[in-house]
């Protein structure tokens, strides 16, 4: 891959909200080849920074909207639906002797 020109288009992508992964698939090369690049240029190592910073709400959107959650409760894995027990107190209130 000749980087003189193409490294310019990952930061694009970076500065668009991709990930690391999406912005080496779209180009091509593995994330690895990007890291790589970053340890030996640390110019290009600054400029990815900064379009990582500057993408970084875009990417956060993105990944909230895709979250499997998203308008849902998430489950507690306590195996009753997501929902919190709130049964503390009930029993007492049901077998509370009346003053007398």
């Amino acid at each position: 891959m000749r980087w003189d020109g193409n490294y310019r288009m990952i930061l694009v992508r970076l500065e668009e909200g991709q990930t690391f992964q999406q912005a080496a698939q779209s180009m091509g090369v593995s994330r690895q080849a990007i890291w790589k690049r970053m340890k030996t240029h640390p110019k290009f190592a600054d400029a990815v920074q900064v379009a990582r910073e500057s993408g970084k709400s875009e990417r956060e959107f993105r990944m909230w909207l895709n979250h499997p959650f998203r308008g849902k409760r998430p489950p507690t894995g306590k195996g009753h639906g997501g929902k919190p027990l709130f049964t503390w107190g009930l029993s007492a209130r049901c077998h509370r002797a009346p003053y007398g």
